[in-house]
């Protein structure tokens, strides 16, 4: 009897040891935690190297605006003219190069209509063209020469007219005479003179800087391909 007491103590020590030292966590059930939910973690459990590394703000990509380029000024270019006196167009071309990129000045010869001129023609020698002259000034002929020289050298001049019709009228009052003149439409070559220009801003010189210049009537601004 007395042995069994002792069994029995022995046991209850050996129980009353197991839950003396058995940790609280595994003592009690733990409540059930829904799928889904995290789990609260204390700061004092968080290791401060992870909670530094959370903390910090990952920073944003802002794209910058890209600088836009100003776009090129396209070229355009331009024309004054004609001018008829190159003395002229080099006293405009000068005071305009502050308001233009760049110019030039070309020239051009011209023919134009001059006069309609009446003769005879070249006698074999200048005695027969006097001659030729005297018989005119007997039958009351006025307002004639004898060409002293050049392509028509000993021809007889009978007048250079501006008018066709006066031209003509003298025409048949010396063929009425018994002579053959003839009758022929002058030239008469002159310069002109253009000039071009490159524009600053791709507009041409304005109607009031034209003006300005006191220009003759004839010159007018025109637009021109670049480079040619």
């Amino acid at each position: 009897m007395r042995n069994l007491f002792f069994v029995f103590l022995a046991a209850n020590f050996f129980i009353f040891m197991f839950y003396y030292y058995l940790p609280e966590d595994n003592a009690e059930q733990q409540a059930s935690i829904p799928v889904g939910t995290k789990q609260l973690v204390l700061l004092s459990e968080v290791d401060k190297a992870t909670l530094t590394q959370h903390n910090e703000v990952e920073p944003i990509d802002v794209e910058q605006p890209k600088a836009t380029k100003a776009k090129p000024v396209a070229k355009k270019c331009f024309t004054i003219g004609p001018f008829r006196d190159e003395k002229e167009i080099s006293g405009f071309d000068a005071q305009i190069k502050d308001k233009v990129k760049k110019t030039s000045v070309r020239e051009r010869i011209e023919k134009q209509h001059w006069r309609y001129w009446v003769y005879l023609v070249s006698e074999s020698s200048r005695a027969k063209a006097v001659q030729r002259a005297a018989d005119l000034a007997k039958k009351g002929l006025k307002d004639y020469y004898v060409i002293a020289r050049g392509e028509f050298k000993n021809a007889v001049s009978l007048g250079h007219f501006k008018d066709k019709s006066l031209a003509e009228n003298r025409f048949e009052k010396i063929k009425k005479m018994g002579y053959k003149p003839k009758m022929k439409a002058i030239e008469k070559e002159f310069t002109l003179y253009w000039l071009d220009y490159q524009s600053k801003d791709g507009q041409g010189l304005s109607n009031h800087v034209l003006n300005s210049f006191e220009l003759d009537e004839s010159i007018r601004q025109f637009n021109r391909e670049c480079g040619k």
